[in-house]
């Protein structure tokens, strides 16, 4: 794996920890793009289902702060 891609897994982990939700959408376009450039479809695949999670955690913190808290 590309030393680019394992900055942007480790700055999106960081920012999953800490609940920032926005910096999560933000990282997870370029981890998508560094993904794509490299050939890793799959994993492509799954930053982009992390990044409708994230945009839609930051549509709905009510709920995810419950669930959070569960």
């Amino acid at each position: 794996m590309s030393s680019l891609l394992e900055t942007l897994i480790d700055a999106v982990n960081v920012q999953l920890e800490a609940g920032q939700w926005a910096n999560v959408v933000m990282l997870t376009v370029d981890l998508y793009a560094a993904a794509v450039a490299v050939g890793e479809m799959e994993f492509a695949e799954l930053v982009q289902d992390l990044h409708w999670i994230a945009n839609d955690a930051l549509a709905r913190p009510l709920e995810v702060e419950a669930l959070v808290q569960a």
